[in-house]
């Protein structure tokens, strides 16, 4: 189907107020555009063609703006319809437009019968598509709270606030690839935002758009760039391991611990806090951690390594039967960087990051670029070194997707690098016989 092109313009008729009608154009491929009056009639001063929405100061706004909204979805539903039944031209949509608005209209001018005002239309029946796009992400919350976190459905509330600074009235049917174009180009110049939390941004408008029951195989979204993850090596694991904090620094001991475990079990941070000792049971070998992600609702079961065990048989008998002492994420983000540094896992890192076309590379000692989720990589980064097959790998990390784990199959690539030297030396052994 090719995705319809729905826009609104002024008509050239002119009245003697100076008013103009405002008509519907529909472009589905054909030569000429479906046009259809919408009834709605304005000043040219008070009409918005990018939004489209009647501006400020006219007559009628509220109205006018939810019959164009109201238009907009109805006109995107009509021609889904037929284009499932193979029937979307011109010669077909434009009568079944025309009676569609008809219906639409004389449903917006009917007066409510004098007898019964409670019949009158409640506020909830417009159109979510209608509605401002905050309602669509309460609307998605709700309908998604058994399947993921409160966190993670919270996350996305950070993404409106954005949008709502962009364009504050923006409903769902507002947004066409016009809009979308804008409001990446305004991210990139003026935020501090980098491509890849706009690419998490178009994530969440695609989302928000699915709720609303609008098509979104049109919004494309191209921002996310490949960067270097920030993990620790298998030597760097055995440094951190090694080295004793400072005696009056009993919190470091404790959060060095925390995050070692973490490196050895690839748990997130928020399954690391709500890791409970029954989660550990006995398995045929070792014992084995076995709960259900926070994150994904997927259940996971980890071998306990040696090293591990030990950091969970030195805390055993926390209250409320915790297996680890994991503080708030802000203290052990801060926290983590203090204690890489004064280990001395300072390799240099090089920090990739684009914004808009440019690229933006910065050198750091690692102990700078780590975060609470360098420990996942690290994990993720041991298991690729150990030449696991990434099914699992994947099962291991609890990743709901193949590809999420085929990114720390190639973060150690002794394999490659040993494969390419070999061949270098068979090619100059052959031009040495020559």
């Amino acid at each position: 189907m090719v995705e319809p092109k729905i826009r609104f313009y002024l008509h050239s008729k002119v009245s003697a107020d100076g008013r103009r009608p405002v008509y519907l154009s529909v472009g589905i491929g054909e030569t000429r555009p479906v046009r259809q009056a919408t009834g709605v009639v304005v000043h040219p001063t008070y009409f918005s063609p990018a939004a489209p929405h009647i501006l400020k100061g006219a007559d009628g706004r509220v109205a006018y703006n939810e019959r164009l909204d109201e238009l907009r979805v109805l006109t995107s539903k009509l021609c889904r319809q037929l284009a499932d039944a193979g029937t979307l031209t011109n010669a077909v949509l434009a009568p079944a437009l025309k009676e569609a608005v008809a219906q639409l209209l004389h449903k917006k001018t009917a007066a409510a019968p004098a007898a019964a005002p409670a019949a009158a239309k409640p506020a909830a029946a417009v159109p979510l598509a209608a509605q401002p796009l905050r309602a669509s992400f309460a609307a998605w919350k709700e309908e998604n709270a058994a399947q993921f976190s409160a966190t993670y459905l919270n996350k996305g509330s950070q993404y409106l606030d954005w949008m709502e600074k962009f364009d504050a009235d923006a409903t769902p049917a507002d947004i066409d690839d016009k809009w979308v174009k804008r409001y990446c180009s305004y991210l990139v110049t003026d935020t501090p935002l980098f491509n890849n939390t706009i690419h998490q941004h178009l994530n969440c408008l695609r989302a928000l758009l699915q709720q609303a029951g609008l098509p979104t195989k049109w919004l494309k979204n191209k921002w996310k760039h490949p960067v270097p993850k920030c993990y620790l090596t298998f030597e760097e694991l055995e440094q951190l391991t090694a080295w004793e904090p400072p005696a009056n620094k009993p919190s470091w001991a404790r959060q060095r611990d925390v995050f070692v475990a973490r490196c050895l079990c690839g748990l997130r941070y928020s399954d690391a806090q709500a890791l409970l000792v029954p989660h550990i049971r006995a398995g045929q070998n070792t014992n084995l951690i076995r709960l259900d992600q926070q994150k994904t609702r997927s259940a996971v079961q980890i071998p306990v390594v040696e090293l591990l065990q030990k950091i969970l048989d030195r805390y055993a008998g926390l209250p409320a039967g915790k297996a680890l002492p994991v503080i708030s994420r802000q203290q052990t983000g801060a926290l983590i960087k203090e204690i890489l540094q004064a280990a001395g896992i300072n390799a240099p890192f090089v920090q990739v990051r684009y914004k808009g076309t440019v690229k933006h590379e910065k050198v750091m000692p690692k102990w700078k670029a780590a975060s609470t989720h360098t420990a996942r990589h690290t994990y993720g980064a041991l298991l690729a070194r150990m030449k696991l097959d990434p099914l699992t790998m994947r099962d291991l990390m609890g990743h709901g997707d193949l590809k999420s784990t085929m990114v720390y199959v190639h973060l150690e690539a002794d394999a490659t690098e040993k494969s390419v030297l070999e061949g270098w030396e068979k090619m100059s052994s052959l031009g040495a016989k020559k």
